[in-house]
């Protein structure tokens, strides 16, 4: 919608390629035939060609500088050292330790000991809120008294239910999907 809105738009790039001089002699013509009807883009080309003139000749204004004797023997030192390859290492448990905990643990330490004391207080809640009655229970054997008890309790239960007596059972029911239109609340008899 811009672009409909502001048509001048589209030339402005070109415009600033034309105040640097490094416009194409085939897109040249049109944008100096729209120069010359659009004020606007004339004031925009002189503001554009102000800032561009003086970098415009940079390599003629900056010839004479010549780089130092330190400066090119520190840049030949650079490249010299850039070449020599890093010898490979071998795969000791040390140094991949160390080199783990220099990459990932010591820049974020500060996480790291976060989620420690987390898990220290997740830990402590743990043990403190175990009851300490059931592994009492789990751990200690049942005695003599108890396995006479339950054995009694079992044939009193026996005698109750009656010998033999087997429950007729009805089967489950498939509990297929059904679509939402067959579906009825049901409600259970009790």
């Amino acid at each position: 919608m811009n672009w409909f809105l502001n048509p001048c738009r589209r030339y402005r790039q070109n415009l600033c390629l034309l105040a640097s001089g490094l416009l194409s002699e085939s897109d040249r013509a049109g944008i100096e035939k729209h120069l010359a009807e659009c004020a606007d883009c004339r004031s925009y080309h002189g503001e554009i060609k102000t800032v561009t003139a003086p970098l415009a000749g940079w390599e003629k204004h900056f010839a004479h500088i010549e780089p130092g004797a330190a400066v090119r023997l520190r840049l030949t030192k650079a490249i010299a050292s850039a070449d020599k390859a890093k010898p490979i290492r071998a795969f000791k448990p040390e140094v991949i330790l160390r080199d783990c905990w220099q990459q990932l643990i010591w820049p974020s330490r500060r996480i790291w000991a976060g989620l420690t004391a987390v898990w220290v207080l997740l830990l402590v809640t743990n043990v403190s809120m175990r009851d300490s009655s059931q592994i009492a229970v789990v751990r200690t054997s049942p005695t003599p008294e108890m396995i006479m008890s339950f054995r009694q309790q079992e044939k009193i239960l026996a005698e109750l239910i009656g010998p033999n007596e087997t429950r007729n059972s009805l089967p489950p029911k498939p509990s297929l999907p059904r679509p939402s239109s067959e579906r009825k609340f049901e409600i259970p008899a009790t």
